[in-house]
């Protein structure tokens, strides 16, 4: 768990050098895994019909397979 300070820190440092500079310098892997982790959260807090939850997950999940197959790609 990261403290206030340093969430502050590293929010701090994004803002100034801009989150796609970001992405060039760190593993697309870890944005992605890092953008399934909070997609994943914030869809179990959605209060829909579960046909429809169960739809954007679907939806969700076809997605991010194709996303890692093309990350998976360019990593090579």
């Amino acid at each position: 768990m990261v403290d206030k300070t340093s969430l502050g820190f590293m929010i701090a440092v994004l803002t100034n050098m801009g989150l796609l500079s970001a992405i060039r310098h760190t593993s697309l892997s870890l944005w992605l895994e890092a953008l399934d982790r909070c997609i994943r959260e914030k869809l179990a807090t959605v209060n829909a019909d579960p046909e429809v939850a169960e739809a954007m997950l679907n939806r969700f999940n076809r997605a991010m397979a194709d996303l890692t197959a093309v990350i998976e790609y360019l990593e090579k």
